[in-house]
């Protein structure tokens, strides 16, 4: 036999007996996000809500804002807002370390900058293994700004929603009462 013709025999007997790759499969139901620290929590978020990650900027302070507002900071040529992500759902301030991070998030053709303790890089996560938060969160605080999550060896991964936390009448009131009247 021509081997060129067995090779179109095996060719046409793979293809009919193939079926479809598990690999490829797993891939589509793969949730991919980035990781990060907050109140020595473990957090993701969708990748494309994060438009960049940057290093602690030089930041403008604005008088009379919220203790959890840090201030504006130039990013080429735009204003962006940062904003202590531990000091506005739980109250207690941030203090900047050198692996804290400012993540860039990109909602309503809008950004905000949101400072956490610490950029963990690209988690990847299966779909179908989001739980209820409830049951698994132990920061009280973050439950109603979560939108699920995973479990990795025994530790929670919060998915949290920056849409909710930007959208709450909460992070509206950037400026306190502490303005003088004169």
């Amino acid at each position: 036999m021509n081997p060129f013709l067995t090779l179109l025999d095996i060719e046409d007997h793979c293809k009919a007996n193939s079926v479809n790759i598990p690999r490829q499969i797993a891939m589509e139901r793969d949730w991919l996000g980035i990781g990060f620290k907050s109140s020595n929590f473990n957090f993701v978020c969708p990748m494309q809500v994060v438009s960049e990650v940057l290093i602690w900027p030089a930041l403008t302070e604005v008088p009379a804002a919220q203790s959890w507002f840090r201030g504006t900071a130039n990013l080429r040529g735009r204003i962006l807002s940062v904003t202590d992500l531990q000091g506005f759902v739980s109250g207690v301030p941030h203090k900047p370390l050198p692996l804290s991070r400012i993540l860039v998030v990109k909602l309503n053709d809008g950004l905000s900058g949101f400072a956490v303790e610490q950029v963990l890089g690209i988690e990847r996560f299966f779909g179908e293994e989001i739980k209820p938060v409830a049951s698994l969160l132990q920061a009280k605080e973050y439950l109603r700004y979560a939108k699920g999550a995973f479990e990795r060896d025994n530790q929670p991964w919060i998915i949290l929603d920056f849409a909710a936390i930007i959208e709450s009448t909460e992070f509206y009131h950037l400026l306190t009462a502490r303005m003088d009247v004169a």
